[in-house]
């Protein structure tokens, strides 16, 4: 790659410059440049649709976070995966338990609060 050097180091600035910085750089079709601030809050323009699957996630990840505390009932999802012949809700054949009865627990979620 050939090495690029600008006169004006701003102009070859676009986007977020970094993770900590509240805005960032952008430039109209007329060429001015501007830099903007904004709230990231990506969750806040979600449709119902997106709410509702972002809900059985948060739950699947609680639910698991229990299930894999515990030595026992860890076993029992082990005996569970393997009852099931490793295959999940969709049809597909889980690879590992973990992902079984995380599928598992969204499909469960969506059955009990119905979109």
């Amino acid at each position: 790659m050939a090495e690029v050097s600008y006169e004006f180091p701003i102009e070859a600035m676009h986007g977020k410059i970094r993770k900590v910085h509240h805005g960032y750089h952008y430039t109209t079709k007329s060429g001015k440049r501007f830099y903007r601030e904004r709230e990231e809050t990506y969750q806040k323009n979600q449709s119902s649709r997106q709410k509702w699957n972002s809900a059985a996630f948060a739950y699947a990840h609680q639910q698991l976070r229990l299930i894999e505390s515990n030595p026992d009932t860890l076993a029992q999802m082990n005996a569970d995966w393997e009852a099931a012949k490793h295959i999940g809700p969709n049809g597909r054949l889980m690879q590992i338990a973990h992902g079984w009865k995380f599928n598992m627990l969204i499909a469960e979620y969506k059955a009990a609060n119905p979109l």
